[in-house]
């Protein structure tokens, strides 16, 4: 299944991207991030270290994009801590790699399911910004 959500972002074109809302976008890097780092666990057990290094530098890279995403004028509370949980994600990342820990991978697809539920639960009619309406 993670194969899956890896090869379906993979053929998104930057095209696509552009003509995505901000909300989609974000949803977009939620769902790599888990399907990368559901497949850096099978690289992890069957000892394919340089995929494993690969998945967990990109998931980190896209960390830095949800960082970056954040509104902190709007978003006050929530985007600060939003920020102290991606880079706890980024750092939890840098260990799971040095020391190939599957727990620590675990600890945040956990992190980051839950994230998405939250962004997924947001109303329709709030998922665009209200500049675009």
């Amino acid at each position: 299944m993670a194969h899956i959500s890896v090869k379906k972002y993979s053929q998104v074109s930057v095209s696509n991207i552009n003509e995505m809302t901000p909300y989609e976008q974000i949803n977009l890097i939620f769902s790599n991030i888990i399907g990368r780092l559901a497949a850096t666990k099978g690289f992890i057990e069957r000892k394919e270290f340089e995929k494993k290094g690969e998945n967990i530098s990109s998931c980190i890279l896209l960390f830095g994009a949800l960082q970056d995403a954040l509104n902190f004028e709007h978003g006050g509370d929530i985007s600060g801590n939003l920020l102290s949980l991606y880079d706890f994600c980024q750092r939890r990342l840098i260990e799971a790699n040095i020391k190939n820990d599957i727990d620590a991978v675990d600890d945040v697809i956990r992190i980051v399911k839950e994230i998405k539920e939250g962004w997924d639960s947001i109303p329709a009619d709030e998922r665009t910004p209200k500049a675009e309406q």
